[in-house]
């Protein structure tokens, strides 16, 4: 399960890139929508990154090959993660 600290700091860099979730639509979902990926390639992605993975780490534990949507954005929600979990591990 994804720390609620990293949704909502992922939540705010979908809103500062304008991606915003439609009804219904979770986090994860907006994430695997704007980057052209599926909710459980999210899932797993953000897990790895939560753990300290490296993006590249990151992608072959989801098994992506590449990412498919907005290569800024996904670096910022990379680094963003990264942020949170110093803040907590720390």
């Amino acid at each position: 399960m994804i720390d609620a600290n990293i949704l909502r700091a992922v939540g705010e860099v979908l809103e500062t890139h304008g991606v915003t979730p439609k009804t219904g639509e979770g986090i994860e979902d907006t994430v695997a929508r704007a980057l052209g990926l599926s909710t459980a390639e999210v899932q797993c992605w953000v897990e790895a990154l939560s753990k300290g993975c490296i993006v590249e780490e990151a992608n072959r534990q989801a098994g992506i090959p590449s990412h498919r949507g907005d290569d800024a954005l996904l670096v910022t929600i990379a680094r963003m993660i990264g942020t949170v979990v110093g803040r907590v591990v720390g």
